[in-house]
């Protein structure tokens, strides 16, 4: 599942979740699939993150993060 549809996953969800005439049986599954989808997407996130960025060290000592297509 890309990360996109992982999105349009959670939006689902929630519409869901916030009906009024949801079962609490229901209500759980769905929450334990929307946190597994939120995992995973945060996952994916965090790994396009870092091969967009990467932290380098100025000569004065501080750091800066970079675009890595520079």
């Amino acid at each position: 599942m890309s990360f996109e549809q992982r999105l349009k996953r959670l939006e689902e969800i929630v519409g869901e979740l916030e009906s009024d005439q949801i079962e609490l049986e229901r209500a759980l599954a769905l929450f334990e699939e929307g946190v597994a989808c939120l995992r995973a997407a945060t996952e994916e996130l965090g790994k396009v993150e870092a091969k967009v960025q990467r932290l380098v060290e100025r000569a004065d000592g501080t750091f800066e993060v970079i675009d890595v297509r520079e």
